[in-house]
């Protein structure tokens, strides 16, 4: 089966969610038709760390938000691209939660 679209990659982004954010607590991920958001979930911060993957037509939106001050946001027409940026960026939160959420 060829990933067309957000929905038919619900199950490989489930996957890279669970190997990049198992040992990172308070984080979770919502799965939609057309988004998919991975948040990390801060009392402490009402604007929390995220990333989002978007599909607005044939355009795939990807979202990075630190939960400080730093947002990045690409733009693709192709699906395996996007999903490859979101997965990059998927990475880069998972590090910084670990060394910002370390307890000293």
């Amino acid at each position: 089966m060829i990933n067309t679209n957000i929905k038919s990659s619900h199950f490989k982004i489930e996957n890279l969610f669970k190997s990049i954010f198992s040992d990172i607590p308070n984080t979770s991920i919502i799965l939609n038709d057309t988004s998919i958001i991975i948040q990390h979930e801060d009392e402490s911060n009402s604007d929390a760390a995220s990333i989002e993957i978007s599909e607005i037509g044939n355009t795939y939106k990807i979202t990075y938000w630190d939960g400080y001050s730093l947002a990045e946001e690409e733009e693709s027409n192709n699906l395996v691209k996007s999903l490859k940026i979101f997965k990059r960026f998927s990475k880069k939160l998972a590090k910084n939660l670990i060394r910002f959420n370390k307890k000293p």
